[in-house]
């Protein structure tokens, strides 16, 4: 099997629209020697921030001269952004080697009668395997959906269990109360664990507390006050940090937004956190070292600066939250240029009717994606905005749009789906560098 045979084999089994339970995933686990089990994770669930949280604590461990493993979802490029090792991806090589050796172990199953994993279920089981074989010291493991029934908690124990900002979002799923959602998110505490979770709401608060004292479990939590902003640029930001084992009087980031601050902040009390029960040993350098040195592509990120052009994954209608703060926060009076596309089974209204208000200009698109509304049902969604808007077919035109009419001192935010913000930084990444080398 070679990487387009996986591709397809993975393509094949997601149009069954099925999934494999926790059971039946760790059926197929002890088929493949139980490879979970011989891993240390950092587990890591919520509804936004779990990339970049994953990511600060990835960069921590590896400052500190690990070998450590970052599983997560969705991937911007490829299938093989999904599952790294100190920032590199896996080959295509070795995944579709794991990923054969995966369907070898399904078929007799399959025909008698296992439902067909969904694409999920199989990049998580080659996650698995690929850590094993490649022993690494840790893994940081971000959970897919919810956290209870999800794929990646066949995870029997964990270091620690990390729950970033929750909100709703995937009501068909988990459920349409707050308090339902975050009792998917909290179904990641394990017994006499470690619990290290970012300020909630009160409701989500009681949940995840009433969870970790069930499960005997030890509870830290990220404060708004434990931080304080120091300074702020485009480049980065500075802040002030005391926390429940340490102070850090200065720690900076490349990341934009405030959000950052507090998912950088719950990183580095996870990594302090167990620092503090023994479970491993990492400097201050390297908590420093690595929350500098950390980036994670397609969060407020700037593609370019003149024009002026960031994506950033607003999903959600709290990722949208946080994008309306940044607007306000860095392009105050500035004329905005809104690229958007966005998943049919999300808050469609919602997103739009927190990201609307402040932009001049919106051009609708399609992310690449079998889920994705359409842009003609978002532009009726937009009328009663009285904004100028275009409608795109594909992120090909939207881009071609933009470059064609973007003017000066204007501000274009391309946003609402993680699939379209991938797509779109690979065409202007390719676009700027050939601008560059003419």
């Amino acid at each position: 099997m070679n990487y387009l045979d996986a591709i397809q084999f993975i393509e094949t089994c997601q149009s069954h629209s099925t999934r494999l339970t926790i059971e039946n995933i760790r059926l197929v686990l002890s088929l493949l020697g139980n490879p979970h089990n011989q891993l240390k994770f950092i587990h890591v669930a919520g509804t936004n921030g779990k990339g970049s949280t994953s990511s600060f604590i990835h960069s921590i461990l590896s400052s500190e001269g690990y070998q450590v493993g970052l599983y997560t979802s969705p991937h911007l490029h490829c299938y093989t952004d999904r599952i790294r090792i100190n920032g590199v991806n896996i080959s295509q090589e070795e995944f579709a080697d794991i990923l054969y050796q995966i369907k070898r172990t399904l078929q007799p199953m399959l025909e008698a009668g296992l439902p067909y994993p969904a694409m999920f279920d199989l990049i998580t089981l080659v996650a698995f395997v690929y850590y094993h074989r490649k022993r690494v010291d840790y893994v940081v493991f971000e959970v897919g959906l919810g956290g209870l029934n999800d794929a990646t908690n066949v995870i029997e124990k964990s270091l620690a269990s990390v729950i970033t900002p929750i909100g709703i979002d995937h009501v068909d799923i988990l459920g349409s109360t707050i308090e339902e959602i975050a009792a998917h998110k909290a179904g990641i505490i394990k017994k006499e664990g470690i619990v290290i979770y970012h300020w909630q709401e009160p409701a989500v608060e009681e949940v995840i507390q009433q969870t970790a004292k069930d499960q005997n479990a030890k509870a830290y939590k990220i404060n708004q006050e434990m931080l304080q902003l120091l300074e702020e640029d485009f480049s980065g930001q500075s802040f002030f940090f005391e926390g429940s084992f340490a102070i850090l009087p200065e720690v900076k980031t490349r990341m934009l937004g405030k959000h950052q601050l507090y998912n950088a902040a719950v990183a580095i009390e996870t990594i302090l956190a167990l620092n503090h029960h023994g479970l491993m040993k990492v400097s201050k350098e390297a908590i420093l070292r690595g929350i500098s040195t950390n980036f994670w592509p397609g969060r407020l990120e700037i593609l370019s600066f003149n024009p002026l052009m960031l994506i950033d994954g607003a999903h959600n209608l709290p990722g949208s939250e946080i994008l309306s703060a940044a607007i306000k926060r860095y392009f105050p009076n500035k004329s905005i240029t809104l690229v958007i596309g966005i998943l049919y089974n999300k808050d469609v209204t919602g997103v739009l009717h927190t990201l609307l208000p402040l932009c001049n200009r919106v051009i609708f698109t399609k992310p690449n994606n079998r889920k994705a509304t359409d842009p003609s049902l978002l532009a009726m969604e937009a009328l009663p905005y009285q904004r100028e808007v275009l409608i795109t077919n594909t992120l090909e035109e939207a881009v071609a749009t933009v470059l064609q009419s973007v003017k000066e001192n204007e501000v274009t935010i391309f946003t609402g789906s993680l699939y379209l913000i991938g797509g779109v930084r690979k065409l202007l990444l390719s676009y700027f560098e050939g601008v560059m080398a003419s």
